[in-house]
């Protein structure tokens, strides 16, 4: 694969991380501060919260970290791009599931809630997920760009000749081939 696009697809792929990233600290940071303010009220009536905002946070945040030590060579590129294509990919499995079983119900009454599966849009799960990625523009974007990223992660894995040099149409460029010989 060329090198330039490589690192333009590399740099999509971070952005696409960077937009998920942004998305779920947009939506999840407000509501975790109002529910950690007004914890000790549901702590007494023994109710708990919904608890994707604390979850939105915290996946944000490791969204976040992953440019970061993949740059800092604390995580190899190779396990970046698992990483990255796992994560958004759980990302879409868990909008998935939250929609599957009556959007929290099963938090309440566990999994015989009633609205649990697709039972309150009448249809099969498809059909449940089709409804909601149209009526929903925002969710429908976040899980384009979801999608969008898992598969420049896939195609990295497959075609990036850093993590794969055997395979890659390109080597070394005569400056970095000069560095090596002179070390």
């Amino acid at each position: 694969m060329d090198r330039r696009l490589v690192t333009g697809l590399r740099a999509t792929a971070a952005a696409l991380v960077f937009v998920t990233a942004a998305f779920h600290l947009w939506w999840g940071l407000p509501r975790s501060i109002i529910y950690l303010q007004a914890a000790e009220g549901f702590l007494l009536r023994g109710l708990p919260p919904d608890p994707r905002p604390f979850f939105f946070v915290a996946f944000a945040a490791i969204l976040l970290a992953g440019p970061y030590l993949v740059t800092r060579r604390y995580v190899s590129l190779r396990n970046g791009y698992l990483a990255g294509m796992v994560l958004l990919a759980g990302s879409i499995g868990a909008w998935v599931f939250w929609h599957a079983t009556g959007h929290g119900a099963f938090l309440v009454n566990g999994f015989d809630a009633p609205g649990g599966g697709a039972g309150h849009h009448g249809g099969s799960l498809l059909l449940l997920i089709a409804d909601h990625f149209v009526t929903e523009p925002v969710e429908s974007a976040i899980k384009t760009v979801e999608f969008l990223g898992v598969a420049a992660f896939v195609t990295l894995l497959w075609r990036d000749p850093a993590i794969i040099p055997d395979r890659g149409e390109t080597g070394p460029t005569e400056a970095e081939a000069g560095e090596t010989a002179e070390n």
